[in-house]
């Protein structure tokens, strides 16, 4: 006889054994091809038998989570496939941007002094609101779809589908720069005339009268490549024009997409040292911009570029080391192994070239690594790896300064130690020595902190007496010219030499800082950073866009360098009590005004620049 419980258990196992639909069974079962009971919310398999993943179903009102991958997937495919075959796809629409026309912001009004007899706490900071990042007339890196320290990854960063696990979306460089007209040669011309009046400051090292004979003006095909003559590297074209378009104040994003694209194949299929060229200045790029990860990837790609061609010993007296491997003729021919130089003039491109690399690379180092650990590619027994000669002038190498009896031999550690055989009293030399000197007093900085052994205080002591020597002596050397006037404003060598002085006068802060006990260190401290911001003319914010251009990104660093001796001199007065220090402490807050005020007017076109005012600002609302 049946029992009513062996009957219900009977009837259950009929149940459970039933077959499930077809997408009823949970993703665990469907992976391993097991049966599913179909039990909610965990199955019994899963039960049983617990897997690294959770029992999902797919047949629900909410999609899970392997689902919604495998529906990003897709899209990014699609959008791949989409960036691969832009003929098959539909154009994107550009929206229009309803605040584009607003009228910018009043600019800050900068607080009155203090009156001497007033209380002694200072007013809030006047950069209380820090100003929107713009680019030099009014895109901005943040509007472009920029992050700070974000990675950029060709193509696909600026695909108009969402990021995985991320709702927003960013503009492609197609619909992004859909404004632009990519035929207009007119506006190519004026993005390399804007770029070459300032290309020095960002590394721009080849000749420039070579260079604009060489781009050839034909209009741009209608997907808006640009046409390259012969020996023409595309990805220089393409990155200078991204330049224009920066500094122009334009959208970059398509020069710079296809930049980017072209600097990846160019090494073996056009002249090294304009792919060389072309990485140095996207290093400058994003150094500006903020992307530091990028400009480190492309300043190192430089470097080895730079190092592997033997840039790095032009003109040594060592005999230059036999390659340990056979070199296929393939290299040769493609110009890894660069063949003698052909004048003066392609020269002086290489000895530029090198120098470029050199300081973009200090100053990536200075800018981002602490102190105790600066250093880069060329930190190699005391830079003795460097006989290239000084950098000059183009102008000074057609002049046949560059004479045959010129050698190289340990350029770094001669310079160093005193004892330069070719001393070249060109300003291009001046600068790389000055960048080189700045990065001698950050290390000695760095070092002096963790000295602990006796012996090492000494060694150190010595070394900080001969860089600030030196420091005194390049100084000495700078041209009358370099007291900015008006009449000097807006020029090339006005740029130079701002940034030539600036780099000692922080290098100067560096050393000094270090014995800020001592009133003579704390003074040549304070007097340094009040040089910095004598520009020699009325310094409102046109005077000094008219007067200055376009700076090297390096500048924040050095201003914010001297902004901090001022917010440390005012908190050392502002523990004294007697009437002279009220009457000095009104003084450094004047030159302190300066300091941030420099930082404002530059802020907007430079996310590094911007980080530094930020800086700046909480600096002074420590006070």
């Amino acid at each position: 006889m049946i029992t009513d419980s062996n009957l219900l258990h009977a009837n259950s196992r009929s149940v459970v054994a039933r077959p499930l639909k077809r997408g009823r069974a949970c993703m665990n079962c469907r992976f391993l091809k097991i049966k599913c009971d179909g039990v909610k919310p965990i199955c019994g398999p899963c039960r049983k038998h617990p897997k690294d993943d959770e029992c999902e179903y797919t047949d629900g009102p909410v999609r899970s989570r392997t689902k919604a991958l495998e529906d990003t997937v897709q899209r990014l495919e699609a959008r791949l496939h989409e960036l691969e075959h832009p003929d098959e796809s539909t154009p994107s629409v550009t929206l229009f941007d309803p605040y584009a026309c607003q009228a910018p912001p009043a600019p800050l009004q900068l607080p009155s002094r203090p009156h001497p007899a007033s209380s002694r706490s200072l007013p809030n900071s006047p950069y209380d609101q820090v100003p929107r990042l713009l680019s030099p007339s009014g895109s901005s890196p943040e509007s472009q779809g920029y992050t700070q320290l974000s990675a950029w990854s060709p193509p696909s960063t600026h695909g108009s589908s969402p990021l995985i696990f991320d709702g927003r979306s960013i503009a492609t460089p197609e619909s992004s720069t859909s404004s632009l007209d990519f035929q207009d040669q007119p506006m190519h011309d004026s993005f390399l005339h804007t770029f070459l009046k300032h290309g020095s400051q960002f590394g721009f090292f080849l000749d420039q009268t070579r260079f604009r004979q060489a781009v050839v003006r034909q209009p741009a095909s209608p997907d808006g490549s640009v046409a390259v003559g012969p020996g023409l590297a595309p990805a220089l074209l393409q990155t200078v024009y991204m330049w224009g378009a920066h500094l122009s104040g334009q959208r970059d994003e398509r020069f710079r997409y296809k930049a980017l694209q072209a600097v990846a194949t160019d090494i073996l299929s056009n002249p090294l040292l304009q792919v060389l060229q072309a990485e140095v200045l996207l290093g400058y790029y994003f150094f500006r911009t903020g992307h530091f990860l990028e400009a480190r990837a492309h300043s190192a790609t430089a470097a080895a570029l730079a190092i592997g061609a033997g840039l790095h010993e032009i003109r040594s007296v060592q005999q230059p080391a036999l390659p340990m491997l056979t070199i296929n003729e393939q290299f040769v021919e493609s110009g890894v192994l660069l063949p003698p130089p052909a004048d003066v003039v392609e020269e002086g491109e290489r000895i530029n070239g090198f120098w470029a690399v050199f300081m973009l690379q200090k100053y990536l180092a200075v800018a981002l690594d602490p102190p105790s650990r600066v250093c880069s590619v060329f930190e190699v027994a005391g830079g003795a790896i460097v006989d290239t000669p000084w950098p000059r002038g183009m102008d000074e190498y057609r002049q046949g300064l560059l004479t045959s009896d010129v050698r190289g031999d340990g350029t770094i550690r001669n310079f160093l130690g005193q004892f330069d055989a070719f001393d070249s009293p060109s300003l291009a030399a001046l600068q790389a020595k000055a960048c080189v000197l700045l990065h001698r007093a950050v290390h000695l900085h760095g070092q002096w902190t963790l000295a602990s052994m006796p012996g090492h205080n000494q060694a150190l002591s010595n070394a900080v007496q001969a860089v600030d020597s030196l420091i005194n002596s390049l100084r000495s050397q700078l041209p009358e010219s370099a007291m900015l006037s008006p009449t000097t404003a807006g020029t090339e060598t006005t740029r130079t030499l701002l940034l030539t002085r600036s780099l000692l006068n922080a290098a100067s802060i560096k050393l000094h800082s270090l014995f800020m006990n001592d009133p003579s260190s704390r003074e040549y401290c304070l007097a340094s950073a009040r040089d910095m911001f004598d520009f020699g003319f009325a310094s409102s914010e046109h005077d000094l866009r008219r007067g200055l251009g376009y700076l090297n990104p390096i500048m924040g660093s050095l201003w914010m360098t001297a902004c901090s001796v001022f917010v440390e001199e005012i908190k050392r007065l502002r523990s004294s009590f007697d009437s002279a220090s009220r009457a000095k402490e009104e003084e450094v807050y004047c030159s302190l005004q300066d300091g941030m005020h420099a930082l404002k007017t530059f802020a907007a076109e430079s996310l590094l620049m911007r980080h530094q005012l930020t800086k700046a600002q909480e600096g002074f609302e420590s006070l």
